[in-house]
């Protein structure tokens, strides 16, 4: 058992995602962001100590955990309910996707959370399905000290009774997440994409939504922007726009490319002066890391930091409007 103090804790339900793509092949996999956002952290720093919690029904098979290094702890995952949390994503042609839950695990509780893993430098909450409550967050900000990455998602979801997730604007849900930024203060790293800021903002436009969230209090807060990259904005200081980086082997899988962000941020912010210039470099290692993850399928195409550092270093970038949209303005 590890006894010293982990680098970061993923927390949230593991999935088992039914994938059918634009082409409309299927195939399954082990989902779930503290699938994607570990195994990033891990094969981005293989030095980090990582803890996983999370709940998964007595249906799960355990041989889907082999994917995982032995050094990542895994005691923290229970398996005491009756189903696991299950996704079918499909993909279009067009672009864009579509989920619906076929079933979900129990909720999360704190009470089952190991102490061993309180003494964590942080946390990435990778909430999918709502199981993971502001009571939650609040018991684990008195238990711990270590910073608060957040993943949006999986607190603004709701599910129609056949499983497809609400587009209803819901009042009761916006203001838990709110309550959960102003709680989690300066220890908060927030990631939300564009459509789930603009939904917590309720505004048209992503920027003002950014800047209108990020009013809510002294933590950093990362929009994504799929190909167009990513905006940051950070107290007081000047929004700033991060490209993506191109995917020199094409994109085979956009799955889990927000769980990779935030975790690469995460693990090279804690290890930060946490000044804005190292935000900004965190930014772009993240971009970067997002852009290995789309050239494979499922839970694979994980970079090491060697090989992110060599793609930094040629800078091959998409273009976007936002870049200029940002920079000439003072947002």
């Amino acid at each position: 058992m590890m006894t010293s103090r982990f680098d970061i804790i993923f927390i949230g339900h593991f999935a088992r995602d039914t994938i059918i793509t634009a082409d409309g092949t299927f195939s399954n996999s082990l989902g779930g962001g503290v699938t994607f956002g570990s195994l990033s952290a891990h094969n981005y720093n293989q030095d980090q100590k990582i803890g996983i919690f999370s709940e998964v029904g007595k249906n799960f098979d355990k041989s889907w955990l082999d994917i995982f290094n032995s050094e990542i702890y895994l005691n923290g995952v229970n398996q005491s309910s009756e189903h696991t949390t299950h996704y079918k994503i499909r993909y279009f042609p067009e672009g864009g996707r579509t989920l619906t839950l076929e079933s979900r695990a129990k909720s999360l509780e704190y009470n089952h959370f190991p102490s061993i893993m309180a003494n964590s430098r942080s946390f990435m909450i990778s909430s999918i399905a709502n199981e993971i409550s502001e009571k939650f967050i609040i018991d684990l900000l008195e238990h711990s000290t270590g910073w608060i990455g957040v993943d949006i998602q999986g607190f603004i979801r709701d599910f129609h009774l056949d499983g497809t997730i609400k587009k209803e604007y819901d009042d009761s849900l916006i203001k838990s997440t709110k309550n959960i930024i102003e709680k989690c203060g300066e220890r908060l790293i927030l990631k939300a994409s564009d459509d789930e800021i603009k939904y917590i903002a309720q505004n048209i436009d992503v920027i003002q939504s950014t800047k209108h969230i990020a009013r809510l209090g002294n933590f950093i807060l990362c929009t994504t922007l799929g190909s167009h990259g990513s905006l940051i904005k950070y107290r007081d200081e000047k929004m700033i726009h991060i490209p993506a980086f191109i995917p020199e082997r094409g994109v085979a899988d956009e799955t889990g490319a927000g769980d990779c962000y935030l975790a690469t941020f995460l693990s090279e912010y804690i290890n930060s002066d946490y000044t804005w210039d190292e935000i900004k470099r965190c930014g772009y290692v993240a971009s970067c890391a997002a852009s290995f993850l789309l050239e494979e399928k499922g839970p694979h195409g994980f970079a090491s930091k060697k090989q992110i550092d060599e793609r930094l270093q040629k800078m091959k970038t998409i273009p976007s409007p936002f870049h200029k949209k940002v920079k000439y303005n003072s947002f």
